[in-house]
């Protein structure tokens, strides 16, 4: 009698099975190697069955599947690669391991460059003149303090800085531009080459790039990209501003994909939201980030999006 759900691992192999015979019989060689697994433990015989029925719902979208998770793609025994029903040709997904991999390789090289980061959760940082800065997940900066200036680099992310005030200016830079200290608190976020400018308290200047300098007060917000402003100053609630380094996500009338996107900084394992109608659903609501599945649920009702949890925490929404 089987008294446990298979373990994380068994149902990786299962489901590393499960899409190699989607493509076809199996050769007698591999065949019989799977029959010894199946064997060898009657896990690996539950695990089986459930990760075929996991793949035959997702069977409509194997090619979309596949292309947003590479790693199930690596024939780690040396077998021949895997193409779900042969509908995706196994140059693709190889091709999307490869993608994975040089996307990777930037994000190492930003974590090289940068004096401080936050993982999936804020982080509160004093710094050594005495400011704050809170990051939101997924933040990196570089810090640049001297006896003349006090100069941050926002790499990516976002991050809410209280200043302490000196003589030496306080400047963040983020894509270009440039936003200094007049004595206040305020926000930046990188967010897709965007940079988002947002006060709470006081003056900033903000320069993006060789344009002109826009001064914002408490309750003011601007973005500009690629050197140049792309919308004018906006209103927005001093309060609101940040909501991340309160424990809050708020989600105002986005797509689904975007949320879920969102929310899912504020988790270790990684989510795929696949392609379709659903995904660009609009959505809204305020969200606690210390639970972040259960906001990825409530989105992904809001949206009529499924969900199925995979080994290690991952999740894939169609």
């Amino acid at each position: 009698m089987i008294t446990s759900e298979p373990s994380p691992r068994q149902a990786r192999q299962a489901l590393r099975w499960v899409i190699r015979c989607s493509a076809g019989p199996l050769p007698g060689r591999q065949h019989r190697t799977l029959q010894r697994w199946l064997r060898a433990d009657p896990q690996h015989v539950l695990a089986w069955h459930q990760q075929q029925a996991f793949w035959r719902g997702l069977d409509a979208a194997g090619p979309e599947v596949l292309a947003a998770l590479p790693e199930l793609t690596e024939d780690r025994q040396g077998l021949r690669a895997i193409a779900p029903r042969r509908r995706l040709p196994w140059m693709l997904a190889s091709a999307a391991a490869v993608v994975l991999m040089v996307a990777a390789a930037p994000h190492a090289l930003l974590l090289a460059r940068s004096d401080l980061r936050s993982s999936e959760a804020p982080r509160v940082v004093q710094l050594e003149d005495g400011s704050t800065a809170v990051l939101d997940a997924g933040t990196a900066l570089a810090v640049a303090f001297n006896g003349h200036q006090r100069q941050l680099r926002l790499l990516r992310g976002q991050a809410w800085f209280r200043v302490a005030h000196e003589a030496r200016p306080f400047q963040v830079e983020a894509a270009g531009g440039q936003i200094r200290d007049i004595g206040t608190a305020f926000s930046v976020s990188l967010q897709d080459g965007m940079v988002t400018t947002e006060v709470s308290e006081g003056v900033v200047d903000v320069r993006p790039g060789a344009g002109n300098v826009q001064r914002l007060y408490a309750g003011q917000a601007r973005s500009f990209r690629d050197g140049l402003w792309v919308q004018p100053a906006r209103r927005a609630d001093p309060e609101a501003l940040a909501p991340w380094r309160r424990g809050e996500v708020a989600i105002d009338n986005l797509p689904a994909a975007e949320a879920i996107a969102d929310l899912a900084r504020y988790r270790h394992a990684p989510v795929w939201v696949l392609g379709g109608q659903a995904a660009q659903v609009r959505v809204s609501g305020l969200f606690h980030l210390q639970q972040p599945d259960t906001a990825i649920d409530a989105v992904a009702a809001q949206a009529g999006l499924r969900v199925q949890r995979l080994p290690g925490g991952a999740m894939v929404l169609w």
